[in-house]
């Protein structure tokens, strides 16, 4: 596993939705490493949302992980520096949203907090330091994994033909991505969610159904598993 857990909000939010938190709560006792957020990250499930009846719950939720300092803040860990970590987001949201076209005109793909989860783990990869990013999202994750199947997949949701420059993302593929639905299947299997393989695949299906881009066959293999 990797030394850090860099999350994206996504992730977070649908675990908490999902009641999940405690999980997180446990899982961070016996994992070898850190759970952290970016402050792009935080501002999207925490200070915004606090600022919104509908949603303010659930950013409280959130903040009793920080509290209790099972997730931190990646500049209070001090890992990089503020500026290089600004300056990298920028070059990753450039990048990622300027490389696949659709009669010359870029098609924008991910946002800032998931451009700095992803500039987050570049910058520890040249400091030699494990980690993985939390995303939930099928597109930031397709552009890490296959970029060539996220190409693919947008040309047959825009029903056009797309011209890429895969090379210019070449750099994403290195990133190891993992979902919600596979921390709570490694949460089951360590015991910290009790019950049946009935339970299991419920729970993978409403974190599913809350936004993890993971198949019904996925699932049913999971379960099998």
């Amino acid at each position: 596993m990797a030394k850090y857990l860099i999350f994206d909000s996504g992730a977070i939010i649908n675990l908490t939705q999902n009641c999940l938190v405690s999980f997180i709560r446990e899982l961070s006792h016996i994992f070898q490493g850190e759970f952290i957020i970016t402050d792009g990250v935080k501002y999207e499930i925490i200070d915004h949302p606090m600022k919104i009846t509908r949603f303010e719950w659930g950013a409280i939720r959130i903040q009793s992980l920080l509290d209790e300092d099972l997730i931190k803040m990646s500049k209070d860990e001090e890992l990089v520096d503020e500026n290089t970590l600004m300056e990298k987001t920028k070059e990753v949201m450039n990048t990622a949203n300027n490389w696949l076209f659709d009669n010359d005109k870029p098609i924008h793909l991910i946002e800032r907090g998931e451009s700095e989860c992803i500039a987050l783990s570049l910058l520890l990869r040249e400091k030699g330091i494990e980690s993985a990013v939390v995303i939930d999202e099928r597109t930031a994750r397709m552009l890490c994994e296959s970029p060539e199947n996220l190409k693919a997949l947008m040309e047959e949701k825009l029903h056009a033909k797309l011209s890429a420059k895969l090379e210019n993302v070449h750099e994403f593929q290195n990133i190891k991505v993992i979902r919600s639905a596979e921390l709570a299947y490694m949460a089951y299997k360590k015991g910290l969610i009790e019950g049946d393989k009935t339970r299991l695949e419920a729970m993978l299906y409403a974190l599913k159904f809350g936004g993890c881009s993971i198949s019904e066959k996925e699932i049913q293999v999971i379960k099998k598993s």
